[in-house]
């Protein structure tokens, strides 16, 4: 695996000068998106001098015909009142994320697209190919923000961050990687390339004891960033927890980590996810952000 040089000039340079492009989808029904994403999400792309682009999700409610309708409660009413909290919550989270920009002095832009309820995650998956990183949030009693949130990782073609809904973004400077040398992974380490390079640490962790793990892998990779310039260090933890990546988190938690990186793992089926323990794990309860890629 080939790292680019994060501290030496050459061919990617320009690519380095370019803004990165970060998505936020806001939901509005049947849940709103919290007020904390849209502030994590201002923050971090104002560390990283990215331009947001905050797309809230206006939901259309499709009508029942009037045979139906005049067997049910009133119908339209409840179809009109629903179509307006969504429609007003839409226009509250793009005030919030208008108004956080402009005192963080962060660039962005905002849209409100409407789409029907059953393929609103099938619309924020559209609209985060667009750009370079998605920032999402899971909230574990709201179930949509976790339909999302699998939904993007792994039919967007993009990375994501995932920020728990109780704490705040604050600059990445020591990142750690959850390394299995998997193609999951691999493809977490490359699309985390600008974190990794801006960190000021890296430690590359392996967890022995879930399954079989070449000895050297989590050094290679290691040794691997420390010559493209990069402050990396190999590590690894037993894994003692019921949960694999419940025992990732909590060791990273432990050294520190102010980022988690690893690779999103499961099949789709019909749109049914048979998700990886650890992937499981994460989208149930991040503790830390976490760039997940698949």
């Amino acid at each position: 695996m080939e790292i680019d040089d994060c501290n030496r000039g050459g061919p990617r340079e320009m690519e380095q000068d370019m803004t990165a492009q970060y998505f936020l989808p806001l939901a509005t029904y049947p849940d709103s998106s919290s007020g904390l994403i849209i502030s994590n999400a201002v923050t971090f792309a104002g560390y990283y001098s990215a331009h947001l682009h905050a797309c809230a999700l206006s939901v259309a409610i499709p009508h029942i015909p009037n045979a139906w309708s005049s067997l049910l409660l009133d119908t339209p009413k409840m179809i009109e009142h629903a179509e307006t909290v969504s429609r007003d919550r839409a226009a509250t989270l793009v005030s919030s994320a208008t108004n956080l920009a402009a005192s963080a002095e962060v660039e962005l832009s905002c849209r409100t697209v409407k789409t029907s309820l059953p393929l609103l995650h099938d619309t924020a998956v559209t609209e985060a190919r667009f750009f370079d990183l998605a920032i999402l949030e899971c909230i574990a009693d709201v179930p949509d923000t976790r339909i999302v949130a699998e939904a993007v990782i792994f039919a967007s073609g993009r990375p994501a961050i995932i920020f728990p809904n109780k704490a705040l973004a604050g600059p990445i400077d020591h990142l750690v990687i959850a390394w299995d040398g998997s193609r999951a992974a691999a493809r977490a380490v490359n699309d985390a390339r600008p974190f990794i390079c801006k960190a000021r640490r890296v430690s590359v962790l392996s967890l022995t004891g879930e399954k079989p793990l070449p000895a050297t892998t989590g050094t290679h990779l290691a040794e691997t960033l420390v010559s493209s310039g990069v402050n990396a260090i190999a590590t690894t933890a037993r894994f003692t927890s019921s949960s694999i990546g419940l025992s990732i988190q909590q060791t990273a938690l432990e050294v520190g980590a102010d980022m988690l990186v690893m690779g999103g793992f499961g099949h789709s089926r019909l749109r049914d996810f048979v998700l990886g323990g650890a992937t499981d794990a994460v989208l149930h309860e991040p503790l830390l952000p976490v760039l997940m890629s698949h």
